[in-house]
C-alpha cells in the first residue's frame, strides 16, 4: 500500500484512501461537523473562517461583494481542528501525519490548517478549478515546502452532488496562472465583481481528461497541493455533499516545480 501511496500521488499527483474513517471515527468527525454547523446557525455575514452559501452566486463571490447569504447555511469553514478541537484529536487518532501523508510524501507532514466543505442540496456552489499552492499563505516557504491534503467525504461524494475533479499529471506542471480576485482584508470595502480566484479555460493543460473522484462515506482522496481540481454544483434535491479536510506541510516533492508553467494546449 506503501507505494501505491507514492506512486499514484507522484505520478496523478491524487490518490484514493478508501475506507479510511470508519465507525466510530467517522462518526466522532459527523458530530464535530455538527458542533461546528451548530455554532454557525445564528451567522448572517461571512468571514474568514466561516464563508456562507448563497444562491446563484455562490459563498466566496457573496462574501467578497457583500451580497446577501443563507443565514447559518456554511459553505466553508477553516481552521476547524481549532474552533472544535475534536477534528484535531481525530486526525491524530487517523495518523494522517505520520501514515498516508508520510509514507506518499516521504516525511511525516505537519498540520497547518483544516477544512470544512459543506455543499448544501440545490444551492451549494461549485468551486472553479485551481492549484491550492497559488494560495499559500504569508512565511511559507514555496520553494521548500508542499502541501499534502487528506479530503475525507462525511456523506456520499458523487458527481451529481459536487465530488472533486483532478486532471492527472498537473501536478507536474508548475503554477499555473490564477485569474480572479484576492479575499478582501478586515475592514475593507466589498467589490463589487469580485470573481473567484481560478485557472481560465485559455490556461488548462490539454495534458489529460479531467477524473471525476466519487467516495464513500470515510472514504478519502489525498492530493498533492499542485494538482489542478475542482468540483460541480450539488444539483440534487436532497443529497448534500459534506466533507473535511486536513492540509500539511511537507518538503516539497522532488517531482513537483513552483515556477510558472508553460501551458500545454490540446
Amino acid at each position: 500500500m506503501a507505494d501505491t501511496h507514492y506512486r499514484e500521488l507522484r505520478e496523478n499527483g491524487f490518490v484514493r484512501l478508501p475506507a479510511l474513517a470508519a465507525g466510530d471515527l467517522l462518526a466522532r468527525l459527523r458530530r464535530a461537523v455538527a458542533r461546528l454547523e451548530e455554532s454557525a446557525r445564528g451567522r448572517t455575514v461571512s468571514t474568514g473562517d466561516f464563508v456562507l452559501e448563497a444562491p446563484g452566486i455562490g459563498g466566496w463571490s457573496a462574501w467578497q461583494r457583500g451580497g446577501e447569504v443563507l443565514t447559518g447555511v456554511l459553505r466553508s469553514a477553516e481552521r476547524i481542528h481549532e474552533h472544535v478541537p475534536e477534528f484535531d484529536a481525530v486526525q491524530r487518532s487517523l495518523k494522517l501525519a505520520d501514515g498516508p501523508v508520510a509514507r506518499a510524501a516521504g516525511s511525516p507532514g505537519t498540520l497547518v490548517n483544516s477544512f470544512l466543505w459543506a455543499k448544501p442540496p440545490v444551492v451549494g456552489s461549485a468551486k472553479p478549478w485551481h492549484q491550492d499552492m497559488a494560495f499559500a499563505p504569508p512565511g511559507f516557504g514555496p520553494e521548500e515546502h508542499g502541501i499534502v491534503t487528506v479530503w475525507i467525504a462525511l456523506e456520499p461524494a458523487t458527481p451529481r452532488n459536487g465530488c472533486l475533479e483532478f486532471v492527472p499529471g498537473s501536478h507536474l506542471l508548475g503554477l499555473l496562472p490564477h485569474t480572479g480576485d484576492r479575499e478582501r482584508l478586515p475592514g475593507e470595502p466589498p467589490l463589487a465583481e469580485a470573481v473567484e480566484p481560478h485557472v481560465a479555460k485559455e490556461h488548462l493543460p490539454g495534458t489529460a481528461e479531467p477524473v471525476t473522484v466519487p467516495l464513500e462515506p470515510g472514504s478519502a482522496v489525498m492530493f498533492d497541493g499542485m494538482v489542478l481540481h475542482r468540483s460541480a454544483p450539488n444539483t440534487t434535491a436532497a443529497e448534500p455533499r459534506t466533507a473535511v479536510s486536513f492540509v500539511y506541510r511537507v518538503p516539497r516533492p522532488s517531482w513537483t516545480r513552483w515556477e510558472p508553467a508553460a501551458v500545454a494546449r490540446p
